[in-house]
């Protein structure tokens, strides 16, 4: 079994690169990978490897007139369409019932192993336009067996045309709108247009009906819109056909971080600073219960993953996601997903598996998204000492409240105050005009106000969009660290000032990891895990001195 090898710079790169260079004069650079300090360049014209022999052309420098810049993906060239279909029939024959295989590692091993058996390496060039069978092997030149191997393997065992995309780690977003090309958005070089699409509906829908056979979800008219989530764990939604889409089928992919990106690392990004940091770190430690808010992608699923390391280590944890997004750390970690099926007596709504958890004793729910009537459980499950931590969809305070106390999550007034906080974030634009995600505010629930028929709130974290920074308007006055947690610990209000000396000292800690260029997400959360080992100012200590992840 032998993998497609193609090498630094393969000869399909090189064409491209010179082929570049006589259209606009100017060479791409190759780099490894594309760096946070691109995002302030101008100009950019970079090409980068994202694995198995693709590579990524980003420019600006190659516009087509419509806004966008360029995202070329540079593949290992496609055999011709004669000789592929003479080797998927030679496969047919020769698959067998034990090379039934699960995991997509599995199917790879025995694709390759058939395709050595089939391709026979010519020393003479072969004519494709009359491909020859011969005892079920199929001749080839050598130059372009690999190339077989690995087209054969992404639409057979990947997902096609996507399959590029997947394997950039850059990509947040991957749209196909209808007819014509598709479009991402980039996490370095924003919303660009990139060379792959379809040509016509009859095309795009054949590939949306044998992706939604490859992942498990059926697509067809009855069941037009189908949400799902593909190998790599990016969640896709799909929308077939014209009856709904006047433009036709389209789709979007939310990629998934494989490994989440970190909390020091926001904080290095300004998305917060390390005292909103440190104040979750008290929070959550304690079991407060947690809203992260804000519009559709302004990273409340990124917010959530990175502060849900501050829940302590020993803590049981249930999570409950309609698509799995949510990655924790921690040992003691249920997952659960939900099932739908189509048919109400077969499926698994986040009702259902939220109404379990409260049976299985968790020290803390975290559930993916509240939207519907769940979001009642979720109320239930804070009342009964249940700590949640969730994202939420509303754009600020005002849209939080009004969505949790009406249909269909129905939340009595009364009972809000059971939620503690609420984190807003948002996707907005800084001074040089770059798209950033910050966090806007931080606010303590109160509690009901039968006077008024109100929610008291107080925000104790504010961004100041002049100067980019957020603010701590809560020292000496916030309700949670004074009335809750301070009364929990057992701390008096001659002593208050403690629980500010703690908060201080969090936030230096988590500065410091900032400082000493702690990134990983797992590295943090054995930095915090160290802080219950040993105690926080024993762990600041070894910090200071370098000696704490040894």
């Amino acid at each position: 079994m032998k993998e497609p090898e193609f090498g630094e710079k393969p000869e399909y790169l090189v064409k491209y690169i010179e082929e570049f260079k006589k259209r606009y004069g100017e060479e791409p650079l190759i780099v490894d990978r594309p760096s946070g300090d691109m995002r302030m360049w101008k100009k950019y014209n970079v090409i980068y490897p994202v694995g198995g022999g693709v590579f990524i052309h980003a420019t600006n420098i190659s516009p087509r007139g419509i806004g966008y810049a360029t995202y070329t993906v540079i593949e290992p060239p496609r055999p011709p369409p004669q000789l592929l279909r003479a080797i998927e029939e030679v496969l047919a024959l020769k698959i067998k019932p034990e090379h039934v295989a699960e995991s997509a590692e599995e199917k790879k091993k025995i694709l390759l192993t058939l395709l050595d058996e089939i391709l026979v390496p010519s020393e003479k060039p072969v004519d494709y336009s009359r491909v020859k069978t011969s005892n079920s092997r199929i001749q080839a030149n050598q130059a372009d067996i690999d190339y077989i191997k690995y087209h054969l393997i992404r639409d057979k065992i990947g997902v096609g045309i996507l399959e590029p995309f997947l394997r950039d780690p850059y990509l947040e977003d991957i749209s196909a709108k209808g007819v014509g090309n598709i479009y991402i958005v980039h996490k370095i070089f924003g919303s660009m247009e990139t060379n792959i699409g379809f040509t016509s509906e009859e095309e795009l829908d054949e590939f949306i009906i044998r992706l939604g056979e490859k992942i498990g979800k059926p697509i067809s008219r009855a069941r037009p819109v189908v949400d799902a989530t593909l190998p790599d764990g990016s969640r896709i939604n799909i929308v077939y056909g014209t009856d709904v889409s006047l433009f036709g089928s389209n789709f979007t992919i939310r990629k998934v971080a494989k490994t989440p990106i970190s909390v020091t690392q926001l904080i290095k990004w300004g998305t917060f600073n390390e005292y909103a940091a440190a104040y979750m770190w008290i929070m959550l430690s304690e079991g407060m219960s947690a809203f992260i808010c804000g519009e559709t992608a302004s990273g409340k699923t990124t917010a959530l993953n990175a502060l849900a390391v501050f829940i302590r280590p020993n803590n049981k944890i249930v999570s409950i996601e309609d698509t799995a997004e949510v990655v924790l750390p921690h040992p003691n970690w249920v997952r659960e997903l939900t099932r739908d099926t189509g048919k109400p007596e077969s499926s698994v709504t986040m009702f259902d598996l939220l109404r379990a958890a409260l049976r299985q004793r968790p020290n803390y729910i975290i559930v993916g998204e509240i939207r519907g009537a769940e979001g009642n459980i979720a109320f239930q499950a804070m009342q009964t000492g249940h700590p949640v931590l969730s994202t939420f969809h509303a754009a600020n305070l005002e849209r939080l409240l009004q969505r949790l106390t009406n249909q269909p999550i129905n939340v009595p007034k009364t009972n809000l105050d059971n939620l503690n906080i609420a984190w807003f974030q948002s996707s907005v634009y800084d001074k040089r005009g770059m798209l950033v995600r910050r966090m806007i505010s931080i606010n303590e629930i109160i509690g009901y106000d039968p006077k008024t028929d109100s929610i008291a709130a107080i925000p104790v974290f504010t961004w100041d969009p002049v100067a980019d920074v957020h603010r701590f308007s809560g020292r000496g006055s916030s309700y949670l660290l004074e009335e809750k947690i301070a009364v929990m610990r057992g701390i008096s209000r001659r002593d208050i000032k403690l629980i500010y000396d703690e908060l201080e000292l969090r936030a230096r800690f988590l500065r410091n990891l900032v400082e000493k260029n702690i990134l990983d997400y797992f590295d943090v959360y054995k930095a915090v895990v160290k802080t219950y080992e040993l105690g926080l100012d024993e762990a600041y200590g070894r910090l200071i001195k370098g000696e704490l992840l040894k």
